[in-house]
């Protein structure tokens, strides 16, 4: 039998012994005062064990003392018997009255435990507890994490499951929850699971009071997966980074094959110049044809055309060098005179005319030098291949600053080429995607310089029409709008 029988057998029993001792003492003894007594258990123990319910048993056992009043053998008060009976009932009132406040309460008590026995074991958080470096307590999700059974947690040293090379680390940040009496500290670190597994977690203490002594709350998140996704992706830009440079250098060599007709062009003019000067000079010292200042100018005109030469080498040789990116501060007017002086040679050979427009006082802009000389020698480049079947070939540049834009140094480079549909505008940039001939061009200088400038912060778009050429914008942001009108580097 289950407790609640049990309750009703023992009720009943105490209630037929009172019946039967009331009985007794009526009929036999013929006294109405010490049976009543003997009804106090069963309204007691009715009203402790069902509350209010117990005056049903009150009142029953009340309707017992008046029915002898009335059919029983007399001899009792009836003030006496109502007196009675209303004791009977005013004790089963509040003695039930308390018994149901006592079970609210703990049946408030037992719902409020539940909840937060739910809301531990059933937190997407692993939580722990811990003072003086022993686990006191841990819920069934810190074991998942850890993949240890949450039993087997209970008493462990703490640095048991924290990584040995984030001891020190966590340590700081212990010292400053428990020392300092800071609120709270959140930090990463690496704990140590089943057959030394390495997880990392997102952890958040607290200062909290545990069986009356303070100990240390310790909410876990596991952010292994992200951190492994986050690595992964820092793997694949670095990646991407070297291919991206790759790929540049491969496109710089490639333009300078296609600049090789200029560049040959530029460089036999001192060739041809260091030649004949050198001869004039030999032909003077061996026939005593010239004064000796005469063959000196004729040997400083030689030293001229070696400083040109060499001048035009190395440029070549910084063009091809493959480098790392360097931010700095960059005189940007420079960087496009340089550009198209580089270029020069070619334009003068494809008879484009050439005209600068650079404002002087615009502002400095952070960028990396050689990268952006890239841009500008591809968007160059590009301008003199599609005026190639143009009646008038015009290439304008120009530099300005426009204040009420985010990006506001610009740098346009104008054509009167071909030019080409507006709804284009936006595939020019894709990879691979050229309007030149089969084998005139890979399709990827201006996606790879698309890509550069967005290193830059900046911003390059196009806008052109058929047979009407085409203005390719350049824009920057400009780190320091009080550098305006300081535009060749020096400093205040």
């Amino acid at each position: 039998m289950n407790r609640s029988e049990w309750k009703i057998i023992i009720l009943s029993f105490f209630i037929l012994c009172s019946l039967v001792f009331s009985l007794y003492f009526r009929l036999v003894i013929r006294t109405d005062i010490v049976y009543t007594h003997f009804f106090y258990i069963p309204i007691v123990l009715s009203s402790s064990w069902y509350g209010r319910k117990g005056m049903l048993v009150g009142g029953g056992l009340g309707a017992v003392v008046l029915s002898f009043h009335f059919i029983g053998p007399g001899g009792s008060n009836i003030y006496n018997d109502a007196a009675r009976v209303a004791a009977f009932l005013a004790v089963s009132f509040f003695i039930g009255t308390l018994r149901e406040k006592v079970q609210a309460g703990q049946d408030a008590f037992l719902a409020s435990e539940e909840k937060y026995r739910l809301l531990i074991d059933k937190s997407i958080a692993g939580i722990f507890l811990y003072r003086n470096e022993r686990i006191l307590f841990a819920n069934s999700r810190f074991g998942e994490i850890l993949g240890i059974d949450q039993g087997t947690l209970i008493g462990r040293f703490l640095w048991d499951i924290v990584h040995i090379d984030d001891h020190q680390r966590v340590t700081r940040y212990t010292e400053r929850l428990t020392s300092l009496r800071r609120h709270s500290v959140r930090y990463e670190c690496r704990l140590v699971g089943e057959r030394g597994k390495i997880i990392w977690a997102d952890v958040a203490g607290t200062m909290t009071d545990y069986e009356g002594t303070p100990a240390v709350m310790v909410h876990v998140y596991d952010i292994t997966e992200a951190k492994e996704a986050e690595e992964k992706q820092r793997r694949l830009k670095e990646i991407a980074r070297t291919q991206e440079e790759q790929l540049v250098h491969s496109t710089r060599l490639a333009e300078l094959g296609e600049m090789a007709a200029g560049i040959s062009h530029e460089l036999n003019q001192p060739l041809t110049g260091i030649r004949n000067f050198a001869r004039n000079a030999l032909y003077m010292i061996e026939h005593s044809a010239g004064g000796e200042e005469e063959i000196k100018d004729n040997l400083r005109l030689v030293s001229e055309q070696v400083d040109r030469a060499s001048k035009i080498i190395n440029k070549m040789r910084e063009f091809t060098r493959k480098s790392e990116l360097h931010f700095t501060e960059l005189d940007l007017n420079a960087i496009v005179r340089e550009s198209v002086d580089f270029v020069m040679p070619q334009m003068k050979l494809a008879g484009v005319r050439v005209t600068l427009d650079l404002d002087p006082e615009l502002p400095l802009i952070i960028g990396d030098k050689i990268r952006l000389e890239q841009v500008f020698l591809n968007l160059l480049t590009n301008a003199k291949q599609a005026m190639e079947s143009s009646d008038e070939q015009q290439l304008d540049v120009r530099t300005f600053f426009d204040p009420g834009h985010e990006c506001s140094v610009v740098v346009e480079i104008e054509d009167t080429g071909m030019g080409f549909e507006p709804q284009m505008a936006d595939r020019l940039f894709a990879p691979f995607y050229t309007t030149k001939k089969t084998g005139h061009g890979t399709g990827l200088g201006l996606s790879i310089s698309l890509s550069i400038i967005k290193d830059h912060n900046g911003s390059i778009e196009a806008v052109g029409s058929v047979g009407k050429g085409a203005v390719f914008s350049v824009r920057f942001p400009a780190p320091d709008r009080n550098n305006r009108g300081n535009s060749h580097g020096e400093k205040d």
